[in-house]
């Protein structure tokens, strides 16, 4: 058996034949895929909403938290009230006319006037002349008027302290 000469073949343009694909008359041509744009993760809306949601949280328990407190005050107010009223009503149970005309009498040695030592007095209504009232008294009109004229200078004298 005799072996052939292989070295007498090309074998270049074979391999240039098997590896360019064949045209296939019914397969269509291949059309520019688009790319679609990916969705990236953006992390900065992420964040500010993250933040806002906290910050909307905490003021909601900030609110929460005050209102009751608010309520647990009005709760000791209306029991402080409440005492209060029954501590009147305890005075006034305590205090009658005869227990306090018997400590003035035994205590302090208090006596009745005898009806000779009674002067009654006729108090009539001062005479006012021609409208006008003393230069010492003052209405309350008078004093109104120097109250706001007092929160005023108070205002404009912590201002300029702010300035200094």
């Amino acid at each position: 058996m005799l072996v052939a000469d292989n070295r007498a073949y090309d074998y270049s343009r074979e391999n240039y034949i098997n590896d360019a694909p064949l045209f296939d008359e019914a397969k269509k041509p291949m059309a520019k895929k688009v790319k679609k744009a990916k969705p990236r993760a953006r992390i900065l809306p992420i964040i500010m909403v993250f933040s806002m949601s906290i910050l909307m949280i905490s003021r909601y328990a900030y609110i929460a938290e005050i209102n009751f407190n608010n309520s647990k005050l009005e709760k000791e107010y209306k029991e402080t009230l409440k005492q209060n009223e029954t501590l009147k009503v305890s005075l006034m149970h305590t205090i009658n006319l005869q227990t306090l005309e018997k400590m003035a009498v035994e205590e302090l040695n208090m006596q009745y006037p005898d009806p000779d030592q009674i002067v009654y007095v006729a108090a009539a209504k001062p005479v006012v002349k021609n409208n006008s009232y003393e230069k010492s008294y003052f209405s309350k009109e008078d004093v109104e008027e120097n109250k706001y004229i007092t929160k005023a200078k108070l205002l404009i004298n912590s201002f300029i302290s702010l300035l200094d």
